[in-house]
């Protein structure tokens, strides 16, 4: 073995020759600052021949790794995703031509159990999976929509954080006891942010000042508005205010900054864009959200059943002797998922669609957790099709399914109504199935006529049904008590 990250050649046994015909696969074992790289050869066996050797993570050493392995003919490559430190490699390598590399999911990608754990064992092993193809390739979107993807997705962290600066503004407040939620419904809207930058500066309001700073649909008067933040603030909790306030304004320059260089990265899929925000609960923001995370061409996925699975949205398989078992969705892509039950939040409160038609009818079946991630499994395989095609949504279909949902309900009501004609019982005897005929034409009913001297009760048992008597007192449910026993 050659020191300093050289060349070792050999097996778990022994050495091996200098030269190696027929390379085959190689594992990478990759870490923050450096990689364990092995070639495999022969017939993939334990003690079959390998190369194992170690490189540096630099830009520079990275390119000395790709000549190496072109120089040896492997082109099939399997590394392990570990973070962000497999993307530079993966980046690098995809650009030889005929080089086939491949990112496995670290759950799969465990050595079996027994055997040492270190890097160059780990490297040894993604070699023989990398082999056989016991592992599959994850999804990585082509490299035109990386770059949007990256702004989406840091789009969404201002979101987030801008979220998280309100809540802080939240418990401020709070802690101080003034009640602006209560009366605002948005804190951070035009009324709320003017009264809170005069609080932040004066610590204290009056009504006048309330009415300054109150637009005109504001619901409530600027009397309740004052009544709920009534107080003096302290002089320290202000600072603290100005600088949130100041962090707000901050992070919403940043998110229309950012929007504006996804919108101009995005005008070469206009086309796609129009497509799906054309689905209910769709917007255009949410549809380059999609387009950064799944592409256009949607040709890494078979069917749409392959898109929702990788995305989380249908559950496992678990059959045993033909039984199928109950199973759960399984942990995926946290930006598509998460976008999706969104926007099927917004489907289902839309008018007449069939999202939110199928989602309201299911609703008491499911429940909503279960009801609300089916409607997003519905609306990714819309996008699937709509993409594969190139058609806008048919409206058209939505009118169709609430007719055909319209018409199932009438012919179930006239199936109970018929069933309930037929099961009715008979009235003071009467056993015409249809008792219609016992209701006059203004609709009240009328008892049918008897024979003189003829009692309700003889009829009754002149047809052999029983009559009760109507005297006795009703049976008591229940054990009967026990009798008091008198000393």
């Amino acid at each position: 073995m050659i020191q300093g990250g050289g060349i070792m050649q050999g097996t778990a046994e022994g050495t091996m020759q200098t030269t190696i015909p027929g390379v085959i696969a190689c594992g990478m074992d990759v870490h923050k600052d450096k990689i364990d790289v092995c070639v495999r050869t022969g017939d993939g066996s334990a003690d079959g021949n390998v190369i194992i050797k170690t490189f540096s993570t630099m830009r520079k050493t990275l390119f000395e790794l790709r000549d190496w392995l072109i120089s040896l003919k492997c082109f099939k490559v399997l590394m392990e995703s570990t973070g962000v430190f497999w993307m530079p490699i993966y980046w690098i390598l995809e650009e030889v031509k005929g080089m086939n590399v491949g990112v496995g999911n670290a759950r799969d990608l465990k050595n079996a159990p027994g055997r040492p754990k270190t890097d160059r064992e780990d490297a040894k092993w993604l070699s023989r999976l990398c082999m056989f193809g016991l592992v599959l390739k994850s999804f990585i979107v082509e490299r035109p929509f990386r770059a949007l993807r990256e702004y989406t997705r840091y789009h969404k962290k201002l979101v987030q954080e801008r979220a998280r600066q309100i809540n802080r503004i939240e418990k401020l407040l709070q802690m101080n006891g003034f009640k602006l939620s209560t009366v605002l419904s948005d804190i951070t809207g035009a009324s709320g942010m003017r009264i809170l930058k005069k609080l932040a500066d004066k610590g204290e309001l009056c009504v006048s000042d309330v009415r300054a700073a109150l637009d005109k649909r504001c619901k409530n008067t600027p009397e309740e508005i004052e009544y709920a933040i009534n107080g003096v603030m302290k002089q320290t909790s202000r600072l603290l205010l100005k600088l949130q306030l100041k962090k707000i304004e901050s992070c919403d320059r940043e998110i229309d900054e950012v929007y504006e260089l996804m919108l101009n990265l995005s005008k070469e899929y206009t086309s796609e864009i129009k497509i799906i925000e054309s689905i209910p609960g769709m917007s255009t923001l949410s549809a380059i959200y999609m387009i950064a995370e799944i592409g256009t061409e949607l040709s890494s996925f078979k069917t749409a059943n392959h898109l929702t699975a990788w995305a989380g949205l249908a559950p496992k398989d678990n059959k045993s002797a033909d039984k199928a078992r109950p199973s759960k969705t399984k942990k995926a892509n946290q930006y598509v998922k998460s976008l999706l039950i969104q926007c099927a939040w917004a489907a289902t409160r839309t008018r007449d669609t069939r999202l939110s038609l199928w989602y309201w009818r299911s609703l008491p079946r499911l429940g909503d957790k279960k009801a609300i991630t089916a409607v997003a499994r519905k609306l990714l395989c819309y996008i699937y099709a709509m993409l594969k095609s190139g058609t806008l949504y048919d409206k058209s279909l939505d009118v169709a399914y609430a007719n055909n949902i319209g018409a199932k309900k009438l012919d179930a009501a006239q199936k109970l109504v018929g069933s309930r004609k037929k099961c009715s019982p008979s009235i003071n005897g009467c056993e015409n199935n249809d008792v219609d005929h016992l209701a006059g034409r203004d609709g009240i009913h009328k008892e049918p006529e008897m024979a003189i001297g003829q009692s309700d009760n003889g009829k009754q048992q002149e047809n052999g049904i029983k009559s009760p008597n109507e005297t006795a007192t009703p049976k008591k449910r229940g054990r009967p008590k026990k009798p008091v026993v008198s000393e």
